[in-house]
C-alpha cells in the first residue's frame, strides 16, 4: 500500500506537477526569499533577534500557509477541479491556526519522542501522519484531528511508519543537501543571497511536493475517497 501510494504520487506529478509548482511558487519563493534575510549573521555570534523573527514567520506563517495551498491545490488536481490560483492562498487563512497548532503539537512529540528514546518518536510520526489532511480536507477540529488519525493508523501501523519513514528520509536528505551548499561556502555571510533563495526554496519545495503527491494519495486510499 506505501509503495502504491508513492508509485501512483510520481505519477500524478508527472501529469499535474507543473500546474501544481506555478501554483505554490509565489509561497515557496517567499519562504525562501525569508529565510534569505536571516542568512547574514554569523553563527558563531549566535542568532539575533531578527534572525529569531525570521524563523518564527517562516516556521509558523508561511511553512503552515505552503502546506495548507499544497494539499488544496493538489486535491483539486486530482479531483479535475480547477480554482483560480488566488483562491487557495484565500481560504488558506482559513485554518492556518489549527494547522499550526497541529504541527506545534506533532513536532513536539515527534521531537522529544526522538531525543529520548527514538522509538517513540518514530511511532508519533506515524499516528501524526494524516493530522493535516483531516484539518484541511475534512474541516475537522485539532480534537478530532488527532483522533481520527491515531485510530486510521492504529488499523495499518506498519504502512504509516513506512510512508512517516519515507516522509522523514526524504525531508532530511533534502536539508542535508541544503546545508551541503551552504557549507560549500566559508562564511555565512558570503552565501549569495540567489543561492539562499534557491536553497531554502527547494527544501520547501521537497517537503510540498511529498505530502501533496504520494502522502496525499496515502490519505485518500485510507478513507473512502481513493484515487483511481
Amino acid at each position: 500500500m506505501t509503495l502504491q501510494a508513492i508509485s501512483k504520487g510520481f505519477e500524478h506529478f508527472k501529469k499535474d506537477g507543473l500546474k501544481f509548482s506555478l501554483n505554490i511558487f509565489p509561497a515557496v519563493f517567499l519562504f525562501g526569499f525569508v529565510a534569505s534575510m536571516g542568512t547574514s549573521s554569523e553563527i558563531s555570534n549566535g542568532l539575533s533577534n531578527f534572525d529569531i523573527v525570521i524563523l518564527l514567520i517562516n516556521n509558523f506563517l508561511i511553512a503552515p500557509l505552503i502546506t495548507i495551498i499544497s494539499i488544496l491545490n493538489a486535491n483539486d488536481l486530482f479531483e479535475n477541479r480547477r480554482r483560480d490560483v488566488l483562491v487557495y492562498y484565500a481560504i488558506a487563512w482559513k485554518f492556518i491556526i489549527r494547522i499550526l497548532i497541529l504541527s506545534l503539537i506533532s513536532t513536539f512529540l515527534i521531537g522529544v519522542g526522538l531525543v529520548l528514546f527514538v522509538i517513540p518518536g518514530i511511532i508519533f510520526a506515524g499516528l501524526f501522519l494524516l493530522v493535516n489532511y483531516f484539518a484541511i480536507l475534512e474541516e475537522k477540529n485539532i480534537n478530532e484531528s488527532i483522533l481520527l488519525s491515531w485510530n486510521k493508523a492504529r488499523e495499518n501501523f506498519i504502512n504509516y511508519l513506512l510512508m512517516a519513514a519515507f516522509f522523514w528520509f526524504i525531508t532530511i536528505l533534502s536539508i542535508s543537501m541544503v546545508s551541503y551548499i551552504s557549507s560549500s561556502f566559508q562564511e555565512a555571510e558570503k552565501i549569495p543571497t540567489i543561492v539562499s533563495i534557491f536553497s531554502s526554496s527547494l527544501a520547501i519545495y521537497i517537503q510540498a511536493c511529498l505530502i501533496s503527491f504520494p502522502i496525499l494519495i496515502f490519505f485518500k486510499n485510507q478513507t473512502s475517497n481513493q484515487i483511481k
